[in-house]
């Protein structure tokens, strides 16, 4: 997958070289690594905050150029600045990030395509780090998208009950099944008997075209993913 940032829903023809930018104008969302930076990739990391995933912004020498807000939650929870270079925490993980950086440079243009990289941590599940070429002739050249698994975007109910004409009953049954709660949670929460809620299911995997809580909760994970996190609930699954 390749971004351009001519693209990006800026105004700008072009990114501006990195000694042109005025950081005092920049969003508060962005926040700049090296003296400078770049007008219509502000708005790419601004995209990606939107979708809630960290956004980093790489130059040709591997250099951090500018990374988000959500970027910086990883920043010492699986990922580290040394000097301006991003690096992982985990010796395994960072061989295999520098690796995929280092091809994703090289890469000729035409023959492109997104890498993904599992990055370990110590006390919590791995997350994935995406790496996208740019398609520009200035820098930045690379966006690293970093992507929790345990923040479960989930859409809102209206949401589901215009795109599958779900009652706001069987849109709330579908939201908590997307979340990854057990059905007696999900009648506990909203006061009625499980069997209630079961028939709420069924009602909702005929509409949805699914088989079951685990494509379902697929569907709607798909769904939430290019949702903007102000329109959706950023959940960590339950654990039993």
């Amino acid at each position: 997958m390749k971004f351009s940032t001519k693209r990006a829903g800026c105004r700008t023809s072009q990114i501006s070289h990195i000694a042109e930018f005025d950081y005092a104008s920049a969003p508060p969302s962005v926040v700049p690594v090296q003296t400078g930076g770049m007008q219509a990739a502000t708005c790419v990391l601004n995209l990606c905050q939107s979708l809630g995933h960290g956004g980093f912004l790489l130059g040709n020498g591997r250099g951090v150029l500018a990374y988000n807000r959500p970027a910086a939650t990883y920043l010492g929870d699986g990922l580290a600045l040394r000097g301006n270079r991003l690096t992982a925490t985990d010796r395994a993980s960072d061989v295999r990030l520098q690796a995929s950086i280092g091809i994703a440079l090289l890469s000729v243009e035409s023959r492109d395509e997104r890498r993904s990289v599992g990055i370990r941590r110590n006390l919590r599940p791995p997350f994935v780090v995406h790496i996208h070429r740019l398609v520009h002739e200035t820098p930045p050249k690379l966006l690293l998208v970093a992507c929790d698994p345990e923040l479960s975007p989930v859409p809102p109910a209206s949401m589901l009950s215009d795109m599958f004409r779900l009652t706001p009953a069987e849109a709330s049954v579908a939201v908590g099944i997307a979340s990854g709660k057990q059905l007696a949670e999900i009648a506990a929460d909203g006061g009625v008997k499980i069997e209630t809620v079961r028939v709420h299911s069924k009602a909702i995997f005929s509409k949805t075209g699914t088989r079951g809580q685990a494509e379902l909760a697929a569907l709607v994970t798909r769904l939430a993913s290019w949702s903007p996190v102000a329109a959706c609930r950023l959940e960590r699954p339950n654990r039993a």
